[in-house]
């Protein structure tokens, strides 16, 4: 039976959507849950599953469209299954409103009843289950629970309060900044009042529905009974607490002109960032870091307008100035308690299955990059995407797993098994740690398709918006510290990953050449393997023909 698979509320004041990427095509079969489209919304860009299994039989909406809630964007259906023309004219013209009355018995639509033949059922999903208070609620008072902010969403972690205990608060003011299982997003208050109890710490991780705060009239009275019964109440919070800071401990922002520059370190550091989807894009594009703005919009957002105006007020700021800024005061104190991330939890313990799991030699070495930094400036005038010096040793590190395929294995058993395609790992340094997203199957592209992933991917990974799937399918990893002066490092191999290839900066050395003291450009590079997969000689083959491509720009035309 077909099913429509229609644009969910995905925020608390989400009245609409914009279409930024469709991940399928007709014809595929799609299960619950899977990613299909990626939407924007009034907050964020947020990832939207399927909400049922099946094969996709028509899409009803188009990259870049913008539609309302509960407007249906897919059909579903069986492998065989037919849905009529007549049917998605209906939906394509019709609200969720319109839709179900017209397929309601006793109601005509435009095509006189024959679309009913494929209407689907639309399943509501069942209501949220919380856990009740021992006492009943106070006359006039409004329980604020934790909203359901995306789809998967059965938990949240309070980043930060913006109110506190006798603050007024109006229906729809942002009060919490909640660390979802896919982003962190602004929550809203769905009631109106004055702040009786707030129920939860920063940093504590409550699952949806809780309650976090309660709002009465200004002379209401909350019994401390009733305030202890609801913190009781909240049904298991997942994994244990973390240790909590008290909410309105942090300072408030330094005040500033509106749409200027913060030039002073203490001021960049000490705020927290709200900018709008557009305004992250900008700012990225141009280099700005949002922390030295102050924004226009609603409760200080900074907007692309914002964004724009700073771009042009950067020129004003001596270089002196900027690099201040930009380095500006320590983030962290000596002896300060530090929480860790979901995401510095996984790289724990990945680094340290590797260093358990992965016996592994190292080798090193140094390639002559003189040659190659002068082909890069050469293409790069024309190049419609800038390659970087990753992107020629990833097209490098392609090739030779091309010729040296068992660099590619992992040991199963009694046995290797090589990887059927390459996919290289790119190490990236996001806010909370570092991630590896996969470029696949770089051995069939050109440099420049190379750079416009590459590119594409780090986007997506200081956006947090990877998926699963860009995590998946890696036979090697890059990881570049050249940028930080860093002359060599040794790196740590990926789990499932043979080995993983630590790239230095790019340095003026004298070495002799042809009887004379000659200034090249040398970079060094550091080859972490598994021993139970490769042995020395053969990684050490790989790795010199590695380099020989890095000295020879003919590899790359």
């Amino acid at each position: 039976m077909a099913t429509e698979v229609r644009l969910p509320k995905l925020g608390q004041t989400m009245e609409e959507g914009t279409v930024v990427r469709c991940y399928v095509n007709l014809g595929d079969k799609v299960s619950r849950d899977q990613v299909l489209y990626d939407i924007e919304t009034d907050k964020a860009t947020i990832e939207m599953e399927a909400s049922a299994d099946g094969y996709v039989k028509r899409i009803l909406v188009e990259i870049g469209q913008t539609i309302p809630v509960g407007d249906a964007m897919m059909i579903l259906g069986d492998k065989d299954e037919v849905i009529s023309d007549d049917y998605v004219r209906c939906l394509a013209k019709a609200s969720i409103t319109d839709a179900v009355e017209q397929n309601q018995p006793g109601t005509q639509c435009e095509c006189s009843g024959t679309c009913k033949q494929a209407a689907p059922t639309v399943t509501p999903p069942p209501p949220p289950q919380t856990a009740a208070p021992s006492l009943s609620a106070p006359a006039g008072a409004v329980i604020v629970e934790l909203q359901q902010l995306g789809q998967t969403m059965e938990e949240g972690t309070i980043v930060n309060c913006h109110v506190k205990v006798g603050d007024e608060v109006q229906r729809g003011q942002v009060i919490f900044d909640v660390e979802t299982d896919k982003a962190t997003i602004e929550m809203e208050s769905t009631g109106a009042g004055f702040v009786k109890a707030i129920l939860v710490d920063v940093g504590q991780t409550v699952p949806v529905r809780s309650p976090v705060i309660i709002l009465a009239g200004k002379d209401e009275q909350i019994s401390s009974e009733y305030v202890q019964s609801l913190k009781g109440a909240k049904a298991g919070t997942a994994g244990a607490e973390k240790p909590s800071i008290p909410v309105g401990a942090v300072p408030p922002p330094p005040l500033a002109a509106a749409g200027s520059l913060i030039t002073t370190p203490s001021a960049i550091t000490s705020r927290r960032v709200f900018a709008s989807p557009r305004a992250k894009m900008a700012a990225t594009d141009r280099g700005i870091d949002l922390a030295t703005i102050i924004g226009t919009g609603p409760d200080g957002r900074i907007t692309e307008k914002d964004v724009l105006t700073a771009k042009a007020s950067t020129s004003q700021v001596s270089q002196k100035q900027a690099v201040t800024a930009a380095m500006g005061e320590p983030k962290y104190k000596l002896g300060q308690r530090i929480e860790t991330s979901k995401l510095q939890k996984i790289i724990a313990a990945r680094m340290l299955q590797s260093k358990r799991e992965i016996p592994c030699f190292y080798l090193n070495l140094r390639a002559d990059m003189t040659d190659l930094v002068k082909y890069r400036e050469h293409i790069n005038r024309t190049a419609a995407v800038k390659v970087s010096f990753n992107d020629f040793i990833i097209k490098a590190m392609a090739m030779a797993l091309k010729q040296f395929p068992i660099m590619t294995g992992q040991l199963v058993g009694d046995h290797i098994q090589l990887a059927s395609q390459i996919g290289v790992g790119l190490a990236i340094a996001v806010e909370d740690g570092l991630i590896a997203p996969i470029l696949k199957n770089v051995d069939q592209k050109s440099l420049q398709q190379i750079a416009a992933d590459s590119k594409a991917i780090i986007e997506k990974a200081k956006a947090n918006k990877l998926s699963p799937a860009d995590l998946e399918g890696g036979t090697i990893t890059l990881s570049n510290l050249g940028a930080f002066g860093i002359e060599s490092f040794i790196p740590i191999v990926v789990p499932g990953q043979c080995s993983i290839l630590g790239a230095g900066k790019i340095s003026d050395t004298c070495i002799p050449m042809d009887g004379n003291i000659m200034i090249r450009k040398l970079m060094s590079m550091t080859l972490a393997v598994d021993h139970k997969v490769a042995n020395g000689a053969y990684a050490a083959q790989f790795l010199d023909y590695t380099r020989k491509l890095l000295e020879d720009v003919k590899s790359f035309e």
